[in-house]
This record gives structure tokens, C-alpha cells and sequence, in this order.
């Protein structure tokens, strides 16, 4: 009963104090499982929308004289899965980034010669008709001005997206971006559904006017986008003045090292490894070790307010050690067991670009 009692309060900690860099870490995940999800409703929903045949056989569709019709195109499913590749190569790194590069530019590449062909058909084929002077949508027909709400939401997410990737504050400045498109966003909904309610009684609903270029939220975004920048970078507010963050003390481990953290000022702890964090990069991106015996690793982290630790991982990418989060400016000592004798790779489970090589010989 005791033990039954016991995984059933683990169980609970789980929901009540969850692992909330391991729930981050699932982000990627739960959005390729919405998105395959999404996408196989709408395939069931295709599947029993009517019948597919009527009468003997099937006719090709005939658009009205005068009306240009484009027709289907596979550019924007490709350009889809190049910009999945890509955010998964942002989140995991490797080859998958730049596949997911490469699969973008050629499906955009693809998407421009099929525009290009279009409009050539269209203009031959219109080259002999009259020019017609558009002079607005005709009465009781509402036509929505352009809008540069979605512009400036895409920039949004991306800045998102790479808040999500490299955290701190381009993750804050993501969002408050999006907060600031979705809000004019909603603003620009309300005014034309105010046009709507005056038609009611003028019997005309009129077209807004064309959108200036916003300008001022232009710069605002790119004043918070450099502002996130700096402050990432720890340039504002300034560190602490550090000491000799030197290389690595060649004390032995059983030095009695106690793990724990103490401020970024003084030099290091006595340890058999100093491995450094400043400007998301571990400096030096290469350690080597001692098999099958343990060692401590001196972790100076310099990035002030940013959270970094060190985990070790096999080639199969199992976790074989997880040291303590800390955020800048600090410094801990972590106590690793003895590894077998091989390549392994140690990493930051915040920033997945920050990935060094460990060899234990």
C-alpha cells in the first residue's frame, strides 16, 4: 500500500510542480501533432463533401469568358513542409536547419516561375480587350481595403519563434509584438464592422481607405527587436566585473568541491574542467576526460540574467548527466560520475545550439 501510496502523490507532483523546461521543451512537439491533426480533419472533411462524379464522366471546370481562373498548384504545400524543416532545424540544429533552407528557397523559387507563367497567360490573353478603370466595388458590394496587419504579424511570430529558440528577452519582445498586430488587428475588424451597421440605414457600405504604411510601428518593432538584442547579449545593464576566468584548475576531483553555486567575480573553483557561457556559447566547445572515473566541472556562466546549465548525452542522445540551472553572472561546480571511454556530446537543454564535444579516453 505504501508504495501504491507513493506513486500515486509522484504521479500528483507531476501536475501540481511540473518540469517546466521539460513542458518547453515539448512546444515543437504538440505543434506538429495539432498540425497533423488539423490536417487529417481536413482530409476526412474532403473525403465526404458530396459526390465526387456527376453523370458519366468527370468535366474539367469551365470559368466564365472574360474571367481567368489559376489553377492548382503544390507550391504551397511545399513551401509548408520547407518552413517546418526549417523551424525544426531553429529548435535542434544540424542538417535539418539547412535542408529545411534549401526545400524553402527552391519552393519559393518554384512558386515564383508558376506566378510568372500565370500573369504571362493573362496578359495575352487580355491584351486585346479595353483597359477598364476600376472606380470601386459596385453598390451593395463590400470590398476590404489592404491591410498591413499581417505583415506585421508575421514578424511577430518570427520574432516568437526565435524568442522560443534562443529565449530571454526576444522571447518577451515576441510577444509583445503580436499583442501589438493582433490589437490593431482587431481595431481595423471593429471599424469596418461599423461601416457595416451604417450601411443598414445609408443603404451603401462604403470601402475604407487605403492604409498608410505604419511606420511608427515599424521602428517600434525594430527599436524592441535591437533592444531584446542588447539586452541578451548582457551589454545593458552591465555585468560584474570579472576576474581571471581563466582556464581550468588542475586540482584533482576529490578535492572536495560541493557543488554549489557561488557568484561570477572571483576566479574559478578548483576543478579538473572550466567550461564557460557568454554570449550563448560555451567556451571551450571541446573537453576531454578520463574514463571511467569521475570529474568536476567548474561552469561559469556569463550571461547575465540568461539560464544555462551543462547536460551530457550519448550518441543515441540519451541524458547520461544534468547538471543544476543557473543564471548569470555565476558560477557552480558540478560533480559528474565516470563515463565510459568514447564521444559524447554536452549541451544546454535552454539554447539547443550551444552543443559541445566531450571525448573520455
Amino acid at each position: 500500500m505504501d508504495q501504491i501510496w507513493n506513486a500515486i502523490l509522484d504521479l500528483m507532483a507531476r501536475f501540481v510542480t511540473p518540469d517546466w523546461g521539460a513542458l518547453i521543451a515539448l512546444i515543437p512537439i504538440a505543434v506538429l501533432a495539432v498540425v497533423v491533426l488539423s490536417v487529417a480533419w481536413l482530409l476526412w472533411r474532403a473525403m465526404r463533401l458530396g459526390p465526387t462524379r456527376r453523370g458519366k464522366g468527370r468535366r474539367p471546370p469551365r470559368p466564365p469568358a472574360g474571367v481567368h481562373l489559376p489553377g492548382p498548384s503544390f507550391a504551397p504545400l511545399f513551401g509548408a513542409i520547407g518552413a517546418a524543416l526549417l523551424l525544426f532545424g531553429l529548435v535542434f540544429g544540424g542538417a535539418i536547419l539547412y535542408l529545411g533552407l534549401a526545400a524553402l528557397a527552391l519552393t519559393l523559387l518554384y512558386w515564383g516561375a508558376e506566378a510568372m507563367r500565370d500573369y504571362d497567360h493573362a496578359t495575352a490573353a487580355q491584351s486585346s480587350l479595353p483597359a477598364v478603370v476600376h472606380r470601386g466595388p459596385p453598390p451593395g458590394v463590400h470590398m476590404p481595403g489592404p491591410s498591413f496587419r499581417p505583415v506585421l504579424a508575421a514578424i511577430a511570430m518570427t520574432v516568437l519563434l526565435f524568442g522560443l529558440v534562443f529565449g530571454g528577452w526576444l522571447l518577451a519582445v515576441g510577444l509583445i509584438m503580436l499583442v501589438v498586430s493582433l490589437v490593431g488587428w482587431l481595431r481595423d475588424a471593429r471599424s469596418e464592422y461599423e461601416l457595416a451597421e451604417q450601411a443598414d440605414s445609408s443603404g451603401h457600405l462604403d470601402a475604407m481607405p487605403a492604409p498608410k504604411v505604419p511606420i511608427g510601428v515599424f521602428a517600434l518593432f525594430g527599436a524592441l527587436f535591437v533592444l531584446a538584442i542588447v539586452l541578451n547579449s548582457g551589454l545593458i545593464p552591465p555585468g560584474s566585473a570579472s576576474g581571471a576566468s581563466g582556464g581550468a584548475s588542475a586540482a584533482p576531483a576529490g578535492s572536495g568541491s560541493t557543488g554549489g553555486s557561488s557568484p561570477a567575480g572571483a576566479s574559478s573553483p578548483p576543478a579538473d574542467i572550466t567550461v564557460t557561457a557568454k554570449d550563448i556559447q560555451f567556451d571551450p566547445a571541446s573537453l576531454s576526460a578520463s574514463a571511467d572515473k569521475g570529474f568536476t566541472i567548474a561552469f561559469v556562466n556569463e550571461d547575465a540574467g540568461v539560464p544555462h546549465d551543462i547536460e551530457i548525452a550519448e550518441g543515441s542522445g540519451a541524458i547520461l548527466f544534468e547538471g543544476e540551472t543557473i543564471k548569470g553572472v555565476t558560477t557552480t561546480v558540478y560533480q559528474v560520475p565516470p563515463l565510459k571511454a568514447g564521444a559524447y556530446k554536452f549541451m544546454c537543454k535552454w539554447h539547443p545550439t550551444m552543443v559541445g564535444e566531450l571525448t573520455v579516453k
